[in-house]
């Protein structure tokens, strides 16, 4: 299990080092043409399309990482039982909310399968695919959250920044 994970990481890793040379690639030649009065239309939509993929590939890193802000003044003050228990329950929300994430963006998706992209030939919906994969994301995060809160003996202890505690 802890390969899989090690892989999975490495890949996340890997597709935001990609998308974020694209991005620059996608910036670089939309600047560089403009400058040679010769402007590459859908460089500025590309940029737009590769800025969503990059923030939300951004979001599951950390959350694998446990590097969002957390407010943890109540929590740390919890004896170890009661830590685990608040801890499951805000897991449990965040499976709740990759659900709710994976489904609307399944739904949008769904609805820009057949629109086109103003200046690329390339479905709309490529701008909502990394909405369903970081819910996805969020959810199996969440759930081995739990896994690990029931199956650690002792309390959770508080992540140091930025540093996976699976």
């Amino acid at each position: 299990m802890l390969v899989l994970r090690r892989l999975a990481d490495r890949l996340t890793e890997a597709a935001a080092v990609l998308v974020l040379l694209a991005l620059l690639f996608s910036v670089v030649l939309g600047v560089v043409s403009r400058a040679m009065n010769e402007p590459v239309v859908w460089s500025d939509e590309l940029a737009r399309y590769l800025m969503v993929w990059l923030a939300l590939i951004g979001w599951m890193l950390a959350s694998r990482r446990r590097a969002h802000i957390r407010i943890t003044v109540i929590l740390d003050l919890l004896p170890g039982t009661g830590r685990r228990a608040v801890e499951a329950l805000i897991q449990a929300g965040l499976v709740v909310f990759g659900a709710l994430l994976t489904i609307d963006g399944l739904t949008l998706v769904e609805r820009n399968l057949d629109i086109e992209a103003v200046s690329m030939p390339v479905p709309a919906a490529l701008l909502y695919v990394p909405i369903v994969l970081a819910g996805i994301a969020t959810g199996v995060q969440g759930l081995v959250q739990i896994l690990e809160l029931v199956l650690r003996d002792g309390a959770p202890t508080p992540a140091e920044g930025g540093e996976a505690i699976l």
